[in-house]
């Protein structure tokens, strides 16, 4: 004969214990009055018996489904390949997690529909991870019946809690740290994409550097490219032209190496010839030669904010958007010369 596995449910306890089987399921939920003793002999005994509640039930009689749904652009195979939003899922994984709560990876939104997994009512929320997406997604979701949470991006017209690392400030140390460092002729590599945080960034350096009384031409300061390549491109021909920039701030540390390696590659030294500074302080910016001064972000603790965004916004449905800044610092190592004269 085989052994069924015999599933204990919420009647099984109350018999146990001599209670309501209301009192066991207020208990597990950590909700009604009780005795301490009955409240923890009742937890002990569902650890003992393995009892699992029936999250099905559970959901109907809540409305909840205990899962929200996470979304990203261009693709998830690239979220997983990038250290900046890897780090920040894990951080956002573990305290949904502890809350119990599921997250569901949803596909990236097509047509600039809402993605299956708000249609379907799979979940309670909607965590969007801002990757690359444009304008058009943003309108689509200020029809989203679910909250919504941004990490890493804002927008002004949408009704959500958002979370962003301070793109302004770390840009204006960064201007402080080149004119410091005697740079007068500088300029800043940002992709053509005008995404948020981009924009943040160059107007925190833009701002720093009036402060110290460098005043550069937009068309001088600013250089937009489409990808690394062309930042490489763009910059090698700057550096032929008149008012040659004698120090670059690239938008993120990805594109900083890049940029640095690139340079190696055709005889420019760095620091010597050209300073270059990045954004995100990832592993790679450390390993850099030379090693790279970027400004640092707290990318775990971003995920841990926005999972805790999502879970105040649940407990707490008619309560005013937040837009949380998340601070940065300049990480100073050795890819910034100091000018002489």
């Amino acid at each position: 004969m085989s052994g069924a596995k015999i599933n204990t449910n919420l009647r099984d306890i109350a018999d146990i214990v001599g209670c309501s089987v209301a009192t066991v399921s207020n208990a597990i939920n950590g909700r009604g009055r009780m005795s301490k003793e009955t409240r923890r002999e009742i937890l002990r005994l569902a650890a003992e018996k393995n009892f699992v509640p029936n999250s099905a039930g559970r959901s109907l009689r809540l409305r909840r489904t205990d899962a929200v749904g996470v979304i990203y652009a261009p693709s998830f195979a690239e979220l997983f390949g990038n250290v900046f939003y890897a780090r920040i899922m894990e951080g956002m994984a573990e305290t949904f997690g502890n809350a119990g709560i599921d997250l569901m990876l949803g596909h990236r939104m097509e047509n600039h529909e809402l993605p299956g997994i708000v249609k379907q009512g799979k979940v309670d929320a909607l965590v969007v991870l801002a990757g690359v997406f444009g304008p058009e997604t943003y309108e689509t979701l200020k029809g989203c019946p679910a909250p919504l949470c941004l990490v890493d991006t804002h927008v002004d017209f949408l009704r959500a809690d958002s979370l962003t690392t301070d793109g302004f400030g770390g840009a204006r140390a960064v201007a402080a740290h080149f004119a410091e460092k005697g740079h007068g002729e500088v300029l800043i590599v940002a992709y053509e994409t005008p995404l948020y945080n981009i924009e943040q960034r160059i107007a925190g350096f833009t701002s720093g550097l009036r402060e110290h009384g460098i005043d550069i031409p937009p068309d001088r300061l600013v250089a937009r490219v489409a990808n690394d390549d062309a930042a490489v491109i763009h910059v090698l021909g700057r550096m032929r032209r008149a008012n040659p920039p004698t120090a670059v701030f690239a938008v993120n540390d990805t594109l900083a190496v890049h940029l640095v390696t690139a340079l190696a590659g055709e005889g420019v030294r760095v620091p010597e010839e050209l300073s270059v500074v990045g954004f995100d302080d990832d592993p790679m910016a450390a390993r850099c030669v030379p090693a790279l001064t970027t400004v640092g972000t707290a990318k775990r603790s971003l995920g841990d904010i926005g999972a805790n965004l999502v879970l105040e916004r649940l407990r707490n449905p008619r309560r005013p958007p937040v837009h949380h800044v998340q601070p940065t610092r300049l990480v100073v190592r050795d890819s910034v010369a100091t000018i002489v004269g």
